[in-house]
């Protein structure tokens, strides 16, 4: 019973509520309230106080009219409307050809001797009870309706399966397949009854009983209805008595046309806009972190993780509750929202919960689908437990007193994009065994009928409506948890970490009961293990390298090992390690003598890629400068601002890019003939590498300065200096440079610094870099030259990646490249289509800020593997 519904009982014995200093008050004429009343005021007290709470601080009472059967006359049988729930389940079924998505399936192991014609009588007499039951679903003048079957022209038995005669090696699937054949059989709702039973028969005294509903014509209560009818009756038939049940005073039809009445005018629009206002700017989907890329379709496979915690962590998490004047189910969703937040790394959390939505009394004994579904959206940026649990608790008031919307209106009045890969509007949905669906009346193990045990029958079929569905109760004898997961989306480990930290942070919540100040971020999670994994192991990154070398030195200690291995490789030109270190030196002599460049000058080198743009880079690093890229394709206001913010007076370029240099009144150097020729403009200088000691650069100089967009919309130079930039370079050659690689791919801007490794990596390696012809984005060369057989790095945005997968048009390389992708959102499903294309590539996610030097966050999204053809 709802606790409106229970209140609006005791209202209509004269039995009077109120509430004091957080006390619940009662006043009862003599006799009103009875031992089952006063039992229900008991167990309903935390809800009751809260429901009057907020009737105190709204000044308003829910007026709830009462549903009545329609008279005989009035009513057209063949043209009912149908509810606003049964509206968008029809027509799902209706897109979807049938489907066994909205099955509602109980399956019961029988032990003993089960009367089958006395069943079937039973379900006669349900089925003659319930109009809903032989109620179809037809088109008449482009309109679906109700059409109520005439009890005469309904035609019921047990479908009944004999299994009796197998072995009992085989009878076990045999009877695993039969039941979930009938679980995974749809309904046709203009034609069916809404409910089918089955009797699977396995020895003379044993089977498996099914009953089967369609969501359309039921809910978890009706299943509790259902059962409890079924029992009832069952029993009095076989001591040879007449119907117990007490007659029905209306029918789901009447209810149907109340809502129809009553949810419209000033009432709906005033609940409509508060969840306008409520919803605004809601997330489309939760932020959960998937396993694996959302199908296109859902699936609705699921499966199960469940946990119990003790008596005593559940009589603790009650006094939370009474101490910051929640329901115990508040809570419990305020421990879930946080549990959501730390592991989506959103503030923003939304879920979906059931409501009955059987305020009146009238309604408790129908089957039928009246449920309504709440979302539920809390903020979890709050500091301390006292605040954040004040506002879980607004949230639930706030959409009890809106509850009355259903959820297909709301749905519709979102314009809520409809979705075949998920629900609308939540995808994470939070029940408690006291709920209308959790069947807490069919949790017993056992069933007593005459001469007849029933238990629940385990089938491994599990299906998932939503991408989660967490059940979650607390009573004396613990706390209850489940988890039924889609494992298109997640995996088993995945959802059993969630259950341990959800487990984790209930027993802490427990333990914070005489602390209001508690802070959110205090609250524990991480087991001792993860703790030590996440915040020692991981950061023991500590490693050797030669601090007291430059970026450059270490190069040239690589043309001294490797002086004949190719370096850099631009179109049908290319230096090995030794030409470039000596052209190099050439520039750096020029640069020194002309310049005077001393430690932390700055030197501008706006080229395209090529192979002077190499030598300038470690000729300026030579000289003992920094260099700052200059990008040519940057709009001229971009750059003279650079230009001007860098207090550049020395600029590396190239004869053609002139025009681009215009407006600039420092020195132009032009690098053209220095890669291809042996004579050129510092051909004269010396090939021998400059000795740091002379140059006073010592690697706490800066080695670039590169500028980023900045937060305030002008350029901003980030400096990163020589040992920031070595200190990388070795530590992710560790991470991601793989022995097998000969060498890099480069074809995004030398101004974007996700380059940089591409470039330094292999020249510290003595392998080579290729340079891809220049392109603003990137040429279509990059495609095919990843095709070939020599394993490369390549850097890039997932935007490069986009455009690099339809380069590519279905066509595969199993070369074992290694791919480094950043700087934007990267997804899933990109990931797969890389991994399609490339299946035996080593796949890493990285990124960072600039001033982190590059980035500082590497995740291994696939490792490289070997896949025969």
């Amino acid at each position: 019973m709802t606790t409106f519904a229970l209140i609006n009982e005791l209202n209509t014995k004269g039995i009077e509520l109120w509430h004091e200093n957080g006390d619940l008050k009662v006043k009862a004429p003599k006799g009103a309230l009875t031992a089952d009343l006063r039992e229900k005021l008991v167990s309903s007290k935390p809800d009751i106080i809260a429901f009057l709470q907020e009737i105190s601080a709204t000044d308003r009472m829910p007026s709830i009219q009462a549903i009545t059967r329609a008279e005989p006359n009035s009513v057209d049988c063949n043209h009912l409307p149908l509810s606003f729930s049964q509206q968008r389940l029809w027509f799902i079924d209706n897109l979807q050809g049938g489907s066994p998505e909205y099955n509602m399936p109980m399956a019961f192991e029988v032990t003993g001797h089960l009367n089958l014609p006395m069943v079937r009588d039973v379900f006669n007499t349900i089925i003659d009870r319930h109009e809903i039951l032989r109620t179809v679903y037809v088109t008449q003048e482009g309109e679906t309706v109700q059409h109520i079957r005439n009890r005469l022209d309904v035609v019921f038995d047990v479908q009944v399966k004999d299994l009796s005669h197998l072995a009992s090696d085989v009878l076990d699937d045999q009877v695993k397949a039969l039941v979930e054949s009938d679980i995974t059989t749809p309904f046709n709702l203009a034609e069916d009854l809404m409910l089918r039973v089955s009797y699977v028969k396995k020895t003379a005294g044993s089977g498996v009983i099914i009953f089967n509903m369609h969501h359309i014509a039921s809910d978890g209560w009706s299943m509790n209805v259902l059962f409890k009818e079924f029992l009832s009756l069952y029993e009095a038939y076989s001591q040879g008595q007449m119907n117990p049940l007490p007659a029905l005073t209306v029918q789901y039809a009447d209810y149907a046309h109340w809502q129809h009445e009553h949810l419209e005018g000033d009432l709906l629009e005033s609940q409509l806009c508060y969840w306008e206002k409520q919803l605004d700017d809601l997330p489309a989907l939760h932020s959960l972190p998937l396993d694996y890329v959302r199908p296109k379709i859902k699936q609705h496979k699921g499966a199960i993780v469940t946990a119990d915690l003790p008596a005593t962590v559940a009589r603790q998490l009650l006094d939370v509750a009474k101490a910051h004047e929640l329901t115990p189910f508040m809570l419990l969703h305020g421990a879930l929202s946080l549990l959501l937040s730390r592991h989506s790394n959103s503030t923003d959390i939304v879920i979906g919960t059931p409501v009955a939505n059987r305020l009146q009394a009238e309604l408790e004994s129908l089957i039928g689908f009246f449920v309504n579904t709440l979302v539920l959206r809390a903020d979890t940026k709050h500091d301390t437990l006292s605040d954040y649990f004040a506002h879980i608790r607004k949230v639930h008031l706030d959409a009890q007193s809106n509850q009355d919307v259903p959820f297909e209106q709301l749905v519709e009045r979102l314009k809520v994009p409809r979705s075949t890969a998920h629900s609308p509007l939540f995808q994470i949905m939070l029940t408690t065994n006291t709920d209308y669906g959790s069947n807490s009346d069919l949790a017993d193990p056992t069933f007593k009928l005459p001469d007849v045990n029933i238990q629940p029958y385990q089938s491994d079929l599990t299906q998932a409506k939503f991408d989660l569905t967490v059940n979650l109760g607390i009573s004396e004898k613990g706390v209850s948890l489940r988890w039924n997961y889609d494992v298109s989306l997640f995996s088993e480990q995945h959802i059993t970490q969630l259950n341990d930290h959800l487990c984790r942070l209930l027993e802490g919540l427990g333990q914070s009961r005489t602390q209001s100040s508690q802070q959110l971020r205090d609250l524990p999670m991480l087991s001792a293990d993860e703790i030590q994994y996440l915040v020692h192991d991981l950061n023991d990154t500590a490693m050797d390298y030669p601090r007291d070398k430059c970026i450059h030195e270490l190069f040239e200690q690589q043309a001294q090992s490797n002086p004949d291995n190719i370096a850099i490789i631009f179109a049908d030109n290319s230096l090995t390690y030794k030409q470039l270190n000596e052209k190099a030196n050439q520039l750096a002599h020029y640069l020194k003598e002309h310049y005077d460049i001393v430690p932390d000058t700055l030197v501008g080198l706006c080229v395209e890629r090529s192979l002077e743009m190499v030598i300038g880079i470690l000729g300026i690093l030579k000289a003992g400068g920094a260099y700052v890229p200059l990008d040519p394709s940057y709009p001229p206001d971009r750059l003279s601002y650079m230009l001007e913010d860098a207090e550049l007076g020395v600029v590396l370029s190239l004869g053609h890019m002139k025009s681009v240099l215009a407006e600039f009144n420092g020195h132009v150097l032009e690098l053209d003939g220095l890669a291809q020729s042996n004579r050129h403009t510092y051909s004269d200088y010396s090939t021998e590498n400059l000795n740091v000691i002379g140059t006073g650069l010592t690697p706490s100089h800066l080695a670039y300065v590169i500028y980023t967009s900045g937060s305030t919309g002008k350029p901003k130079g980030v400096m990163i200096q020589h040992d920031n930039l070595t200190d990388y370079m070795l530590g992710n050659y560790s991470n991601y440079f793989e022995e097998q690689l000969e060498g890099s791919l480069l074809f995004t801007s030398l101004s974007f610094d996700l380059t940089l490794p591409s470039l330094y990596l292999p020249l510290l390696n003595g392998k080579f870099v290729e340079l891809a012809i220049h392109h603003p984005i990137m040429s279509e060369s990059v495609g095919e030259i990843l095709l070939n057989d020599s394993p490369r790095l390549i850097r890039m945005t997932p935007s490069h990646a986009h455009l690099l997968i339809n380069q590519l048009s279905g066509r595969i390389s199993r070369t074992r490249h290694v791919f480094v992708v950043g700087g934007e959102t990267f997804d899933d499903q990109l990931a797969k289509q890389l991994s399609d294309h490339f299946p035996n590539l080593l796949l890493v996610n990285h990124y960072g800020p600039s001033e982190s030097t590059i980035g500082c966050a590497s995740y291994l999204v696939k490792k490289s593997t070997e896949v025969s053809d």
